[in-house]
């Protein structure tokens, strides 16, 4: 009798242990299927092992190894998860249930560390189950025995995997045996946010900053890595490592407990001990909180004109490895920058003729600058820097270019618009000409290239000098008359002179 009874604390102890590793646990009760047979254990009876995976809850169900879940007992199934049963062996053999000294020891027993073995024991052939479906399920038929259960793949979503647990075929419950068991194991589930600040400054040589925002995952395991990596694009170049802002629920993070590296364009913010220390802190006691990152890059170019972002969680991976744990990556963001040339020319020309090298512009941004027609832009604010200058000349076929002035970007409005409004304001004109009457003019920047013909041609009116004299039949009919004029005053003093020698008789 004292046998029995001691056999039975040891069937109640591995049925809490296996409630406890698969279920939710919360503070409600539930009510449990009756087993599926009672007394001595069949040896030759065919089991199986149903997992169902879920995220991790906040109601107070718990899962029942006896039955699948009611509808609407749980929330949120993870498809595509594998498990794996390995069949526990000692000294090379596996463990005969049918033996009442080999389940002596199975109470104590816990999966060692990254699926090991528990000490003194070995794992015989892998048993692999489907991965998941829709519904978080996955079924497979298991012999009577015990085995080691573990959470051999996940989408990369899944930052928290299931502890592994042991399993008995058949599981001891309410004073019975269930061969066909149901565990669940959860997951937690990492989210990375990345979003883009509204661009401030238009011009090539701006900053473009990603806020990335991760809430710190449940995780059942304790944590020994959390860090966010961003990779930018090679158009941009890092911000100094120091100038990485970074803060957990709105307010600066304890600088102690990160820090910052940037190698080539690979920027990272890795928690160090201290902030390791601060995520075991309790249950979980910071699960939700908020941790930004607000990676930046300078724009040095623009080429196809979209600038394509995303970052990464690294959960429990200190060593980055890409064989271990793998990251978890972020939705991603673009933003769309072009170049803008506009040809000058002298008024009146067409064609190659008439181009004009040596007027000089600023550039604007306008007042309104997802207007559907740019025609009617009005300038607003400073001039553009674009690597730091503000004044651009016509050059080579009197063509102003502007390399690099932002367009959008997939985040703030106008989200993936293909074109912006600026206006050009012409400062000086070539040698030779004047000024526009209205100096500014009004043009488009599409994604990438803006060729001359994207936009109006701008033209000056030469400088009015002095008339020379003229030339051609008028003239040559004043040059005539002139002449006439003076051949007939001639003849009048000459006739003139005459005369007075008669009268004085000479």
């Amino acid at each position: 009798m004292a046998e029995r009874n001691k056999t039975r604390r040891v069937l109640s102890l591995m049925g809490v242990t296996a409630l406890g590793l698969g279920a939710v646990m919360g503070a409600g009760t539930a009510a449990y299927a009756a087993p599926q047979d009672y007394g001595n254990i069949d040896p030759d009876r065919t089991g199986s092992l149903t997992v169902h995976k879920y995220l991790h809850q906040d109601g107070d169900v718990e899962g029942d190894i006896s039955q699948a879940p009611a509808a609407g007992d749980f929330t949120d199934p993870v498809a595509g998860v594998v498990f794996t049963a390995y069949p526990l062996l000692e000294s090379g053999t596996p463990i005969d249930l049918s033996v009442p000294e080999n389940w002596n020891d199975l109470s104590d027993l816990a999966a060692g560390a990254a699926c090991a073995a528990p000490a003194g024991y070995t794992l015989g052939a892998p048993i692999t189950l489907p991965a998941t479906d829709a519904q978080g399920a996955a079924s497979i038929d298991l012999a009577v025995g015990v085995y080691q259960v573990c959470e051999t793949s996940a989408p990369a979503i899944i930052v928290d995997r299931a502890t592994p647990f042991i399993l008995t075929v058949p599981m001891p419950h309410e004073s019975g045996w269930v061969y066909d068991v149901h565990a669940y194991p959860k997951n937690g589930e990492g989210v990375v946010e990345k979003t883009v600040e509204p661009q401030q400054d238009t011009g090539l040589g701006a900053v473009i900053r990603f806020p990335v925002t991760v809430p710190v995952p449940t995780m059942q395991q304790t944590w020994t890595g959390f860090a966010i990596r961003d990779t930018l694009d090679d158009r941009l170049e890092p911000i100094a490592a120091a100038d990485v802002e970074v803060t957990a629920g709105g307010a600066a993070l304890d600088p102690s407990f990160y820090e910052v590296t940037v190698v080539g364009q690979q920027v990272t913010m890795n928690f160090t001990a201290a902030g390791i220390a601060w995520l075991n802190e309790g249950p979980n006691a910071h699960v939700g909180t908020a941790i930004k990152v607000v990676f930046a890059g300078t724009v040095v170019a623009v080429g196809d004109g979209a600038i394509t972002n995303q970052a990464e969680l690294w959960p429990n991976n200190p060593g980055f490895d890409p064989d271990g744990q793998p990251p978890v990556p972020s939705n991603e963001v673009q933003t769309y920058w072009g170049n803008l040339e506009v040809q000058k020319r002298s008024a009146g020309t067409t064609g190659s003729e008439g181009r004009l090298n040596g007027a000089t512009f600023e550039v604007y941004n306008a007042a309104d600058p997802y207007a559907e027609d740019c025609s009617a832009a009005v300038a607003a604010g400073d001039p553009v820097a674009v690597n730091g200058q503000t004044e651009f000349t016509s050059a080579g076929t009197g063509v102003v270019s502007i390399a690099g002035l932002f367009v959008s970007d997939s985040v703030n409005p106008a989200i993936d618009a293909t074109q912006r409004c600026y206006v050009l304001k012409e400062i000086a004109a070539p040698s030779g000409y004047v000024l526009p009457a209205d100096p500014f003019t009004s043009v488009a920047v599409l994604v990438g290239a803006t060729t001359t013909s994207d936009n109006v041609e701008i033209v000056n009116t030469q400088q009015e000098v002095p008339p020379l004299p003229l030339t051609g039949a008028n003239g040559q009919l004043i040059l005539i008359t002139a002449g006439a004029g003076a051949l007939i005053v001639a003849v009048g003093l000459l006739l003139m002179k005459h005369r007075r020698r008669v009268v004085a008789g000479e």
